[in-house]
């Protein structure tokens, strides 16, 4: 059968010294204290955990906790220091392997009981793997393995032979032939032969480009990008790699999986790609192997070699584990063989019959099987057989259930990724079923093997396997419900959404995301129906405005954009319409919309003009919050437009509403925006105030502060910030050191967003700034691959003027100004202006230094307007002094003596320096995360 039962491989909980790590629920404690930790420590530590005394080496940590993420080897250490300090006494456990890597020292009552934390002797690392027999896989957890596959040894060795010698096989076949079931198997029996150990990816969910590679990226712990991006980046996180990636479930989504195979057997010749599909993938050096059915009984044999064939042998054992009491008598066991050989040994088929045969017997059975087969022979005749047989399996098993279990399947064939309890008796509602009705039917489709459930913690989460979803979803179509069902799964969801955006502030907003994300596929579907002109309108609208900003929490900001501009496209605009939209659900959207624009198209004029927008609507409704948001929103765009003036002037209003209004939150946000503001603006002196005061008072320990919409950690970025305030006062090592903190701190708080403004921002212009190529082209990497990944524009134009004015350090020349000349055209296009003066002064210098003078002097010139038009001066002093050197070069001496004289007063009077130390020596490169708790704040 094609469908899998996904179990944890690790033990649930793993005892450290006095600390205990809940691996279900992510959680570390020592006692009842639970110890905050980030996502990647916690991995780390996991991993460590696991190896039971086996040094674990940086090779496999990072491919383990960064599996499709190229990472330095720092990030190792960074994670590790952090987590170090919470365990405190326990550290010590976690030794450091000179030269290899790490290992848990295991204590005397662990070596006992085999536990991770025992004392066993782990000075030969290598002999205890390999005494392992096995790679721990360094990604999810494989699904369990059937304890006997019957009937398919031969099988199992075609298929291992197979991939040892190609480096893509598919297992092709109709379903439920047993496909999944013999990939699993391979998978468990040859990850020993794959240092970097087996992938499994479920395709049974996806429906499109996106859904496929939203699955391989879950499967492989990284997010990807629904475009040519994202193969590109598969490209490059699977270079060099040994490992087995399962493909499972593909023929809905073939043309995409057929690209992620090329992208993995391109990356490396030695990781083997195993599919499995209803056809084959056709691409490069594929074997395909046809799954044949279990062997059947011929209608000659013998009751005893009746019993000797697999489909026989198999149907027993699936009747005898559902409770049937079947007799063995000959006629009893030739009836068997008839329905196995009717079934034509498909594994699926075979099950579905066993669970009735403990209902109904062998005999009554075989009188049901042969009324409904008779379609096999009149049916339609253009159907593959096996198609046939199966679909006449379905419809049998379809016609034994109760016709409230009937019902009920149908419409959880609504339901993508699966569903609790909870959801199926919210539907059945909907359906006409009482609740104890649906738990009756829940209770026979479990039984009957039509639906699936997963332990999930102390509950459980259901689901359809793929087969019997798209039967269900074809009766319903066929008894006319599809319209009714679909749009009460979009209200369902639209219910969820709703109670949870209120209770949000009960749960760590990245527990509330990682609910989100599991939920995301059944989302998606509500939204694509009420959107896309055959739902509800005003149950997408409302939806996609609960739902916009946990997109933008996962950094799915396109995606995000493009919910909100779907939703807004619908709202009437004359209150007479047919329906009415609250202003709430308006200003979330049009919110959204906004704050997602800047970063997927530039701070052009539509952005500001949603802004604008949110400002008059929250006005006239007496909205403050979303009156401080637009101001919010508007200095941001301001910022990123170089619109410095403008910006400060936003933020200003934002800090007088927030103090008129006493929201002490947005008080010291403010102080952050102002200090930013002044220091485009090149009063470094106030700015520097500002941001030394709302990092004071950001980090007291009572202002725990957290939002839906926008995890910024403000007090990352406005280090950041001040890195840049102290490297234009002259403190240019401390300037370094606090960016290169910054940048350590956001690797830690694990948020696309944040990363790319620090890096943006701080570390790799001050890198630049500073001299040193080497540490910008890391940054500069890092900023692509997340820039490039996520779609941010604006960043990723950024990235590519970084990366020329590398390419004028280290390899200067015409071919590296031109470079730079090009990127910086490209980026003035997205609007993106903030970084337009530090860049311009770049191109500048490189044209002087290759005798361009003129074309030197033209780029100053061009630089020195913006930061006069719009009051963009931080780097103005700087470029008054290049420009007095072009001019000196071009014998106009006394100009040239002009503008440096208003370099060193520029400087004096908005640079004026007082030697503070940003944070003592022994501080720890950020404080804890601490989101904000009122509005939804981008960088």
């Amino acid at each position: 059968m094609d469908s899998t039962t996904i179990v944890a491989c690790s033990p649930p909980v793993i005892q450290i010294g006095q600390c205990e790590i809940d691996t279900a629920r992510r959680i570390l404690r020592r006692g009842n204290e639970v110890l905050e930790i980030g996502s990647r420590a916690f991995d780390i530590l996991v991993t460590i955990a696991s190896a039971s005394g086996r040094t674990v080496t940086k090779d496999e940590m990072m491919a383990s906790v960064w599996p499709t993420t190229v990472v330095e080897e720092n990030n190792i250490y960074v994670h590790l220091s952090a987590l170090r300090k919470v365990l405190g006494a326990d550290a010590k456990l976690i030794v450091t392997v000179p030269g290899r890597g790490y290992r848990l020292v295991l204590q005397p009552d662990s070596q006992r009981t085999g536990q991770p934390g025992g004392n066993a002797n782990v000075e030969n690392d290598d002999d205890a793997s390999a005494a392992d027999g096995a790679v721990e896989p360094v990604h999810r957890p494989l699904p369990a393995r059937i304890p006997k596959l019957i009937g398919r040894q031969d099988v199992l060795d075609g298929v291992q032979r197979a991939l040892r010698t190609h480096r893509t096989v598919t297992l092709t076949g109709t379903g439920g032939i047993g496909k999944t079931r013999l990939a699993i198997e391979v998978a468990h029996r040859m990850r020993a032969e794959f240092p970097d150990g087996v992938v499994f990816v479920p395709l049974a969910a996806a429906c499109d480009a996106q859904s496929a590679l939203d699955a391989f990226a879950y499967a492989t712990g990284s997010r990807l990008s629904a475009t040519s991006a994202g193969l590109e980046q598969i490209a490059v996180d699977w270079r060099d790699r040994e490992a087995l990636v399962v493909l499972d479930n593909c023929e809905q989504v073939l043309d995409t999986v057929a690209a992620v195979a090329e992208a993995l057997a391109d990356a490396s010749s030695r990781t083997r790609v195993l599919a499995t599909s209803r056809e084959a993938l056709r691409v490069r050096d594929e074997l395909v192997y046809q799954v044949p059915p279990l062997t059947v009984p011929a209608s000659t044999d013998s009751a005893s070699d009746v019993l000797r064939t697999p489909a026989v042998r198999f149907f027993l054992a699936r009747a005898q584990a559902d409770g049937a009491h079947l007799s063995f008598d000959e006629t009893s066991v030739r009836l068997t063989g008839e329905v196995c050989r009717r079934l034509d040994g498909i594994p699926l088929a075979l099950e579905l019959a066993a669970s009735r045969a403990a209902v109904l017997g062998i005999g009554l059975l075989a009188a049901n099987l042969d009324d409904r087969f008779r379609i096999l022979t009149g049916g339609w005749r253009t159907a593959l057989p096996r198609h046939q047989t199966l679909k006449a399996t379905l419809d049998w098993s379809y016609g034994l259930l109760s016709k409230d279990e009937r019902k009920l399947l149908r419409w959880l064939g609504m339901f993508v990724n699966g569903f609790t309890l909870d959801m199926a008796c919210a539907m059945a509602e909907h359906a006409g079923l009482t609740r104890m009705a649906a738990l009756d039917a829940v209770t026979g489709l479990v039984s009957r093997s039509l639906l699936v459930s997963d332990p999930e913690g102390p509950t459980y989460r259901y689901r359809l396997l793929e087969t019997t979803r798209a039967y269900a979803l074809q009766q319903l179509d066929d008894n006319g419900e599809r319209f009714r069902a679909a749009g009460a799964h979009a209200t369902l969801f639209l219910q969820l959404a709703e109670a949870d955006h209120t209770r949000w502030i009960e749960r760590p907003i990245v527990e509330w995301l990682r609910h989100f994300t599991r939920e995301l596929g059944n989302v998606r579907a509500a939204l694509e129906w009420t959107l896309c002109g055959r739902g509800d309108p005003s149950v997408g609208i409302a939806l996609a405005a609960v739902t916009v900003p946990y997109l933008y929490d996962l950094s799915l900001v396109d995606e995000g954009y493009r919910w909100a501009r779907a939703a807004l496209r619908l709202i009437p605009r004359d209150r007479q319409d047919a329906f009415h939209v609250s202003h709430e659900a308006r200003l979330r959207l049009v919110s959204g919309l906004a704050a997602a624009l800047i970063y997927t198209e530039g701070p052009l004029s539509e952005t500001r003009e949603a802004w604008m927008s949110v400002l008059n609507e929250s006005a006239e409704a007496g909205r403050s919050d979303y009156v401080s948001r637009a101001h919010w929103g508007l200095w941001n765009w301001s910022q990123y437009a170089g619109h410095a003036r403008d910006a400060l002037t936003f933020a200003q209003r934002f800090g007088d509403l927030a103090r008129s209004t006493g929201n002490e939150t947005d008080v010291v946000l403010a102080a952050r925006i102002e200090g930013v503001a002044h220091h485009y603006a090149g009063d470094q002196s106030r700015a520097r105030q500002l941001l030394e005061r709302m990092i004071e008072a950001y980090d007291k320990p009572l202002d725990r502060w957290r939002a839906i919409g926008l995890r910024i950690e403000h007090g990352i970025l406005a280090r950041a910030t001040l890195a840049r305030v102290l490297w234009l006062q002259g403190h240019r090592e401390d300037a370094y050191a606090l960016a290169a903190r910054s940048f350590d701190a956001a690797v830690r708080y694990d948020y696309e967003m944040v990363t790319c403004y620090v890096l943006v921002e701080a570390f790799v212009p001050i890198a630049l700034l500073n001299g040193d190529p080497a540490a910008a082209k890391r940054g500069i990497d890092v900023l692509n691959d997340l820039s490039s990944r996520f779609g941010f524009t604006i960043w990723r134009a950024c990235c590519s003027c970084y990366d020329a004015w590398v390419a004028t350090l280290v390899e200067p020349g015409r071919n590296a100004t031109e470079r730079l000349a090009a990127a910086t055209e490209e980026l003035c296009s997205t609007g993106f202006l903030g970084q337009l003066p530090v860049l311009r002064c770049q191109l500048g210098k490189a044209l002087m230094r290759e005798g361009r003078n003129d074309e030197a002097l033209n780029a100053i010139d061009i630089a020195l307007l913006h930061c006069d038009q719009n009051g963009n001066y931080w780097h103005y002093n700087e470029l008054c002094r290049v420009k007095g050197a072009v001019l000196r070069r071009l014998a106009r001496r006394n100009e040239a003596q002009s503008w440096f004289a208003t370099a060193l007063d520029f400087a004096k009077r908005n640079s004026a320096s007082r030697h503070v130390a940003p944070a003592p020596a022994n501080a720890a490169p950020a404080p804890a995360p601490q989101p904000v708790k009122s509005g939804q704040y981008c960088c």
